[in-house]
């Protein structure tokens, strides 16, 4: 089989695997990150350092790809409050930063004007992005894409990589374990006392009162966009080597049990109000699971990033 059909073959797979998002969808994003661009990215002491890192790693592995950030132009696509865009623009680039949430770029604005930082800022849905109105096809050096789900399926890669004349950077997660036994009680209790047909899943940000990405391998809602695996897979069939970089972090987060509870309650409230026996149910379990007045829950992920440059 040809490089073309075996491309073909795993787009045609992509595209299946992923429901399309709608109007409705792009709404409920912008209000969804608008919601958390307060805290968002706002990382406690004890966080600063793996952060650090992060961004480190990236602009470490744009260096082994070839990339040079001074004078070179950069799209970073689902930018937020500009974990990435800031530290390449201090390295000399000239960014233009897309997101969906006013309130993210709000605060990366605020940021441009202290630091004099050379960074447009522009507030659009990457789902229904024209990159010929907004002069973007064929017009940067790199492309970004990092851990967002604004690029989620094939036509909204495609549209990443369209912009590039040079370079892309992606990542996203392989394999995610956010809470193990706790998440599965906390489900249970939820599927018993609202019924199986309203039980809602439980998310990062329940347990562990941290933000979490609404997007999953496969690229639904509900689970995290298309991960690593399907951009993998399509590069390679059609004839891309990128350079990749994996990662495995496991954390552990231990706080009074109380405080645990009401975190969850209010975190699963964010979507539908919860009853007084299910809000009991789960102070009860919270409480019979701590040890002398802690609940301990743990976090492990396996996440990549991946740099490639465009065919001429």
């Amino acid at each position: 089989m040809a490089k073309s059909d075996n491309a073909k073959v795993w787009a045609e797979l992509w595209k299946t695997s992923v429901k399309k998002p709608d109007k409705e969808a792009d709404r409920m994003q912008a209000v969804r990150w608008n919601q958390r661009s307060d805290h968002f990215g706002k990382h406690r002491e004890e966080d600063k350092g793996r952060q650090q890192k992060k961004v480190a790693d990236v602009l470490a592995i744009l260096k082994d790809a070839g990339f040079k950030p001074k004078g070179a132009t950069v799209l970073d696509i689902g930018c937020g409050p500009g974990a990435l865009s800031v530290p390449l623009a201090k390295a000399g680039a000239k960014v233009t930063a897309f997101d969906i949430a006013s309130g993210m770029l709000d605060r990366l604005k605020e940021t441009v004007k202290d630091e004099k930082l050379d960074i447009t800022t522009i507030e659009g849905s990457w789902y229904t992005a024209d990159i010929d109105k907004l002069k973007f096809r064929k017009k940067f050096d790199l492309v970004l894409a990092s851990m967002t789900p604004a690029v989620r399926d094939l036509e909204t890669f495609d549209r990443m990589m369209a912009c590039s004349k040079k370079y892309c950077y992606y990542s996203n997660f392989i394999k995610r374990d956010m809470g193990g036994k706790a998440h599965m009680e906390i489900h249970k209790i939820l599927c018993e006392t609202t019924g199986a047909k309203e039980c809602a899943p439980v998310s990062h940000e329940h347990l562990h009162g941290q933000k979490d990405h609404d997007h999953g391998p496969a690229g639904h809602e509900k689970g995290p966009g298309p991960g690593l695996v399907y951009p993998f897979m399509y590069l390679y069939t059609l004839g891309y080597q990128p350079v990749i970089r994996m990662s495995h972090v496991k954390r552990v987060n231990e706080r009074d049990w109380e405080e645990a509870a009401d975190r969850t309650i209010e975190g699963l409230e964010k979507k539908k109000p919860l009853s007084d026996d299910t809000k009991k149910k789960l102070r009860d379990y919270y409480k019979s699971a701590s040890k002398g007045g802690k609940f301990r829950s743990e976090s492990e992920t396996y996440s990549g990033m991946m740099v490639w440059k465009l065919k001429n």
